[in-house]
C-alpha cells in the first residue's frame, strides 16, 4: 500500500475496495486460494458497496447462463440467410 493510504483510513478502504472488485470474477468461479476468499468473504461484510457489486455481477453472471451464453463460442454471432 502507499503511503497514504497507510495513514488515511479512507484511502485504505479505497486500496481494499479495489483488490477485491479486482478479484471478483475469480472469486465467483472459487479460482482463488482459500485464504484470499476469507479475506473477500472479511471484506464484504463490512463494505455494503462490494457486497452490492458483487451481487450484480453474480445476477449478470446467472442471467447470461440462463440464456447460454456463456462457455459457448459463436453465441454473440447470428446467422441470416
Amino acid at each position: 500500500m502507499r503511503g497514504l493510504a497507510k495513514l488515511n483510513p479512507m484511502a485504505r478502504h479505497r486500496a481494499q475496495c479495489a483488490h477485491v472488485r479486482a478479484q471478483m470474477s475469480d472469486y465467483l468461479d472459487a479460482d482463488l486460494d482459500e485464504r484470499c476468499a476469507r479475506a473477500i468473504e472479511r471484506h464484504l461484510r463490512w463494505c455494503p458497496s462490494c457486497r452490492h457489486l458483487l451481487q450484480s455481477l453474480r445476477r449478470t453472471i446467472e442471467g447470461l447462463n440462463a440464456l447460454g451464453t456463456i462457455g459457448r463460442r459463436g453465441d454473440a454471432r447470428t446467422t441470416g440467410p
